[in-house]
C-alpha cells in the first residue's frame, strides 16, 4: 500500500476500480483535462496498476476536487500576482482583470516564459520594449507586470481607449494596427485579441 497525503492507492488483488478507467469519465464530466495527466502519473506506479480504495468516491466531480490537490501545478496561479496587478492597475488605470486576461493569454502565469521571438515573462515583453519601458529585470514579475501595463496603458491612449485595437496592437505592435487601420489580418493576432477578451469578459 502506498500513500500520497491523504489518499491511499492499493495494488494487486483488490476489487475497487482502476484509477485510469475513470479519467474518460473525468473528462467527459468536466470537459478538461488540465490536469489529468498529472493526477493519472500520481496513480501509477511502474508497470504495476494502481487501484483506488473503496472508500473514496467515484462521482468525477469530487475526485477532480479531491485529486487536483495532489497534482503538481506547471505554473503559477494568478492569485500569486493579484497584488502586485491591483498595484498596476491603479498606476496605469488599466482593469486588473485585463491585466490578468493578457498575462493567462501571454505565458499562463509563468515568469519564466520565453518565446521563440524572444518576448519574455508573464507578460511576455520583448528586451527593446522593455528597455523603454524602464524595466531592468524581465523575469521580475514585478518589473514586467508593471512594465506590461504601462505599455497596455499607452496602446489604449494611442487607440482612443478601443481595447480590441489596444490589443492588437499589444501582440502586433501599433504600426501594424495603423497600417490596417485596425486589427490586422494576422491569424495570430486576431486569435490573440479573441482569446484575451473572452478571459476578460467571463
Amino acid at each position: 500500500m502506498q500513500s500520497f497525503g491523504s489518499v491511499q492507492s492499493i495494488q494487486s488483488n483488490s476489487s475497487t476500480p482502476l484509477f485510469s478507467e475513470l479519467l474518460g469519465q473525468m473528462y467527459q464530466t468536466t470537459g478538461n483535462n488540465s490536469n489529468l495527466e498529472n493526477m493519472s502519473s500520481l496513480f501509477y506506479n511502474g508497470d504495476s496498476p494502481v487501484y483506488l480504495p473503496s472508500n473514496l468516491s467515484y462521482q468525477p466531480e469530487s475526485l477532480v476536487s479531491s485529486f487536483s490537490t495532489y497534482a503538481p501545478t506547471t505554473s503559477m496561479p494568478s492569485s500569486n500576482y493579484d497584488e502586485i496587478i491591483k498595484r498596476a492597475s491603479e498606476a496605469y488605470n488599466v482593469p486588473e482583470k485585463l491585466i490578468s486576461s493578457v498575462i493567462k493569454q501571454e505565458s499562463n502565469f509563468d515568469p519564466s516564459a520565453t518565446s521563440t521571438a524572444g518576448a519574455s515573462g508573464l507578460m511576455q515583453l520583448m528586451p527593446g520594449t522593455a528597455k523603454y519601458l524602464g524595466v531592468k529585470n524581465i523575469f521580475d514579475p514585478e518589473q514586467n507586470i508593471m512594465g506590461g501595463a504601462k505599455y497596455l496603458r499607452q496602446m489604449l491612449n494611442q487607440f482612443d481607449g478601443n481595447m480590441e485595437t489596444a490589443l492588437a496592437a499589444y501582440n502586433a505592435g501599433p504600426g501594424a494596427v495603423k497600417k490596417y487601420d485596425g486589427i490586422p489580418p494576422y491569424k495570430e493576432t486576431q486569435d490573440y485579441v479573441r482569446k484575451v477578451l473572452n478571459n476578460y469578459q467571463t
